[in-house]
């Protein structure tokens, strides 16, 4: 199975708006399910509600839970899991244990419409913040968009509402651990000449 090819757009502020939201609900999806959870993965798209008002469109993402165990066999953790996620993109020859389910995951959004499009790829996961010297559990989804832009939601234990940043010129020095796994998710997705890379166009 090949991977799909996406149409791709410079994303409004409306458009970035919904997607921050979809990664609020993500965060509230993960609430319910309780702490202590896999990392999640989620692929971020969109579509027309009506072809005939291409600019009128729907947002959703699509969610898996990445295997507890994957992170335990590499201490590079996280980040490197998302790199060997994109690999089993970028050569689907190879078969991976995730391969198969990526691939039916992006065929499934693919054949929303033809024109669908390939917003942002997230990844919803646990972490340790210290805060005033005091570590902290806390949740964290984070996200980058085709545009480039970088989102980080942070959630502590206990707290209502998860802080949100948008980044939309992201300092390669200041952006969150799993940002390059990200990007090589969304280059091998959207394939080399993903514009985000360097800049929308």
């Amino acid at each position: 199975m090949s991977t799909p090819r996406w149409e791709t757009a410079v994303l409004s502020f409306k458009a970035v708006h919904t997607l921050t939201a979809c990664l609020v609900d993500a965060d509230a999806d993960a609430e319910h399910l309780g702490w202590g959870q896999p990392p999640t993965m989620l692929l971020v798209h969109d579509w027309p509600l009506n072809p005939a008002i291409p600019r009128r469109r729907k947002m959703r993402s699509l969610e898996f839970p990445l295997h507890p165990e994957d992170l335990l066999r590499d201490p590079a953790g996280l980040p490197a899991l998302l790199h060997r996620l994109a690999d089993s993109l970028r050569h689907p020859a190879t078969p991976t244990p995730y391969q198969k389910i990526l691939q039916t995951m992006l065929a499934r959004a693919h054949a929303t419409a033809p024109d669908v499009r390939l917003l942002a790829w997230a990844v919803c996961y646990h972490d340790i913040h210290v805060r005033d010297g005091q570590p902290q559990r806390v949740r964290r989804v984070d996200a980058v968009d085709i545009d480039a832009r970088v989102y980080q939601l942070t959630h502590a234990l206990g707290e209502d509402h998860p802080l949100a940043v948008i980044d939309e010129t992201p300092d390669p020095a200041d952006t969150p651990a799993t940002h390059s796994g990200l990007v090589a998710l969304l280059t091998a997705t959207v394939g080399p000449a993903w514009t985000g890379a360097g800049g929308a166009s």
